[in-house]
């Protein structure tokens, strides 16, 4: 389930005498910069999102969240294009590709 709350973005109701801050009520029609977007994930899936904010020295879960967007986005343009994303361990021969399901 995923949910986006406004910011008070053009296209939200702001209604007549409830000042600039008022946002209006419900889910704003597109998500937004600046949008929070809420997604709701299994326990196993956060405790794995706690591993890697540990292992990589992140911030916070948001930090951990907006990296692995960034790295899904720049293999899902490689594919867009017509290349691949290839594992390489420095300890092992030959490399391992990464499957996307687009």
């Amino acid at each position: 389930m995923m949910e986006s709350k406004g910011n008070g973005a053009i296209g939200e109701a702001n209604h007549v005498g409830a000042g600039p801050m008022h946002r209006g009520r419900g889910r704003p029609k597109n998500l937004q910069p600046g949008n929070r977007l809420h997604i709701k994930i299994p326990e196993t899936l956060t405790q794995k999102l706690l591993e890697i904010q540990r292992d990589t020295h992140a911030s916070s879960i948001t930090e951990v969240v907006k990296s692995a967007l960034t790295l899904y986005a720049a293999a899902v343009e490689e594919h867009r294009c017509g290349g691949h994303v290839f594992f390489k361990r420095k300890d092992e021969e030959g490399v391992r590709q990464l499957p996307l399901f687009i």
